[in-house]
């Protein structure tokens, strides 16, 4: 069989995973030569070279590498972005991506799987329920040139909003809605005032 046709026939049936060119020319019966190797070469970025687990290492070494270093990753969309890149016979797991975070030749960038503990971790000081007390004592606070009001976050938990006139920097920050809160913006209004 021609060559051109045998390597047509193998992407529309979508046989595109071969462990080497020598193996995909061998396997069209076609001579090794640079007559055959250059017929691939008009071909071979429509193939995957390399055993299939290299090939899905390559894809989730490459993914890793363009994370910001010391960042929460999310596993779930970790693995649908790369097998967005991979052939549909090639599709990885969640699986694959936990153990290569556990490998340090694949993490360089030190990541970590975003998982419900560090997720709630995360949001446990914000999804809270806020009590007259509280806002009496938010209240307290306000003074001219300085604005804090309790705002809802886009994922419905609270935030405290301390924004602040050109006297007192010109702040606009968020704060957990909590005493400590309180405290550290009681602190800062303190020490703008001397």
């Amino acid at each position: 069989m021609d060559l051109k046709i045998f390597l047509k026939n193998e992407i529309d049936k979508g046989n595109t995973n071969w462990e080497s060119r020598s193996s995909l020319i061998r396997a069209s019966k076609a001579k090794i030569n640079g007559h055959s190797n250059r017929i691939l070469k008009d071909y071979e970025h429509k193939f995957n070279f390399g055993s299939v687990i290299e090939i899905k290492n390559k894809a989730v070494k490459k993914y890793f590498d363009k994370q910001p270093k010391n960042s929460l990753i999310s596993v779930e969309g970790a693995v649908n972005i790369i097998n967005q890149d991979l052939p549909k016979d090639m599709k990885i797991s969640e699986t694959i991506i936990y153990s290569r975070l556990e490998d340090t030749k694949f993490n360089k960038n030190n990541l970590k799987g975003q998982t419900l503990d560090n997720q709630v971790s995360k949001f446990k000081l914000y999804d809270v329920k806020i009590t007259k007390e509280f806002e009496k004592k938010v209240d307290e606070l306000k003074a001219p040139g300085i604005y804090l009001s309790i705002e809802a976050t886009g994922r419905g938990s609270k935030i405290l909003r301390l924004k602040t006139s050109n006297e007192f920097k010109s702040l606009n920050k968020s704060f957990p809605p909590n005493v400590d809160s309180i405290k550290i913006i009681k602190k800062f209004i303190n020490e703008q005032k001397k």
